[in-house]
C-alpha cells in the first residue's frame, strides 16, 4: 500500500487529535468498553472521507461530527445495552463538550499571551515550577530563595495571570 501525501496528513492530524477525540467519545458512551469501537468506526469514516475536509476549519471539530454519528450508530446496533441517556441528551451532551473544548482553548491562548506580559523573572519561575513540574521545595533550594517568599510569589503570578486570562475572556465575550 502507497502512502500518499493525503493520508501523511490525515495521520498526523489524526495522531495530534485522537486523545481529545477519544475524551468526546467516552464523554458520549456509557459503557466506556465501548468507546474503542467507536474511535476505531470513526477513524475509519474519517479516513474515507477525508478529500472532503476543508483545512481551514479545525480537524477536531470536523472530527468531532463523524464520533458523534458513530456514537449514535452504536447506540442503534446495540439496542439491548441499557440506554443511560437519550440520542437527544447525548446530542446536546456533545454540543456542550465542543463549546467547553472552544473554551478551553481560547483561555489558553489567552494564558499563552499573559505568560508573554510577564517579567522574565517571573515567566521564568512559573516555567521552572510548572512546566518542569519542579517541587516549590527544591525550585526553592535551587534558586535559593526562602519557600514561603516563593509561595507568596507564585500566588501573586497566578493572581497576575488569573486575571488577564479572565479579562482577555470577557473581552473576548464583547466582541
Amino acid at each position: 500500500m502507497k502512502i500518499t501525501q493525503q493520508n501523511e496528513e490525515f495521520i498526523r492530524l489524526y495522531a495530534k487529535e485522537e486523545s481529545r477525540l477519544r475524551r468526546y467519545v467516552s464523554s458520549l458512551m456509557a459503557v466506556s468498553a465501548d468507546v474503542d469501537d467507536v474511535m476505531q468506526e470513526t477513524a475509519i469514516a474519517l479516513m474515507r472521507k477525508f478529500d472532503q475536509y476543508d483545512s481551514a476549519h479545525p480537524f477536531f471539530n470536523w472530527a468531532c461530527r463523524f464520533a458523534l454519528y458513530e456514537v449514535l450508530q452504536h447506540r442503534k446496533r446495540s439496542k439491548t445495552q441499557q440506554r443511560h441517556f437519550s440520542d437527544e441528551v447525548v446530542e446536546a451532551i456533545a454540543v456542550e463538550y465542543q463549546q467547553n473544548t472552544r473554551q478551553i482553548e481560547e483561555n489558553k491562548q489567552a494564558l499563552a499571551t499573559c505568560m508573554g506580559k510577564l517579567n522574565e523573572q517571573d515567566r521564568r519561575l512559573v516555567e521552572l515550577r510548572y512546566f518542569s513540574e519542579e517541587t516549590v521545595e527544591n525550585l526553592a533550594k535551587r534558586i535559593e530563595e526562602p519557600v514561603a517568599r516563593l509561595y507568596r510569589n507564585l500566588a501573586r503570578i497566578r493572581y497576575v495571570l488569573a486575571s488577564c486570562v479572565r479579562k482577555a475572556s470577557s473581552s473576548e465575550g464583547n466582541v
